[in-house]
């Protein structure tokens, strides 16, 4: 089992043989940048997992060497030491009961993430970038009005997306740090690593903030879904885009932040 994100790709050269996709307009490639960002947050969660069954693992695998010494060297008319050794043989069971489920539970999860995976590379990979559709009639909007506006809107959404990529990478690189600078204070070994993070990312406060967010990523999924009919239309679109990002991302911080306050009270 490996740990798994994705990123969202530069348009790419169509593979040679297959039909040409149709142009990723700018809202479209905003609708993308969702998609990966809650991809990437559920991918976390499963890669909290991997490691808290690894670190299962190494537990039965240490029990199991224990078990085998002990039954080479007891002395069976002995029942306090034959009561000790089928105490640790209960223990080593109940260890693969724990990793039978645990493994279902990855297995179901992984094959969600390839699916979803598959599906935002269909939707999103190897997609030109269209061009801003110009308006078909004189608007009454001063942004949205003219070619140069639009594509000021279409600007800033972009460099609203790039911002966002950026603030993930540090936010979560400074998490890391935090998370690798206390297990190294408090000694943690893998199973002990696999809990901390289940138990932040499952946490009361974390699932708050993912509640928070929820409405406005079902904003955007609604305003993405819309069927501009002309270009001044398609502006307002990304006007209203370009206003939830910056919501999200602040949540983001928040998230964030609170993650690593977390890790470094965590014992």
């Amino acid at each position: 089992m490996c740990a798994i994100s994705l990123m969202l790709a530069q348009p790419a050269h169509a593979v040679a043989g297959a039909a040409p996709k149709e142009p990723l307009t700018a809202a479209g490639k905003a609708q993308c940048q969702a998609q990966l960002t809650e991809f990437n947050q559920s991918a976390q969660v499963y890669n909290g997992k991997v490691d808290e069954i690894k670190a299962l693992e190494a537990e039965f695998n240490a029990l199991n060497a224990v078990i085998e010494k002990e039954q080479a060297v007891v002395d069976r008319r002995d029942s306090a030491a034959m009561e000790a050794l089928n105490a640790k043989i209960d223990a080593s069971n109940k260890l693969v009961e724990r990793h039978e489920q645990m493994g279902r539970s990855i297995e179901a999860m992984a094959s969600e993430s390839k699916l979803r995976a598959a599906q935002f590379r269909e939707q999103c990979e190897n997609r030109p970038v269209a061009p801003l559709s110009p308006p078909r009639s004189q608007p009454k909007d001063p942004v949205c009005g003219s070619t140069d506006g639009a594509k000021g809107v279409e600007r800033q959404i972009e460099a609203a997306l790039v911002e966002m990529r950026g603030d993930e990478k540090r936010h979560q690189a400074e998490v890391d740090r935090v998370y690798e600078a206390r297990a190294k204070a408090q000694s943690w070994g893998d199973e002990k690593r696999g809990k901390i993070w289940l138990q932040v990312l499952g946490s009361p406060r974390f699932m708050a903030f993912e509640r928070e967010k929820r409405p406005l990523v079902q904003e955007l999924m609604r305003v993405l879904g819309s069927k501009p009919r002309n270009g001044q239309e398609e502006c307002r679109l990304i006007q209203r885009i370009a206003a939830t990002l910056p919501a999200i991302k602040a949540i983001n911080a928040r998230q964030y932040a609170f993650m690593a306050d977390e890790i470094r009270v965590a014992k």
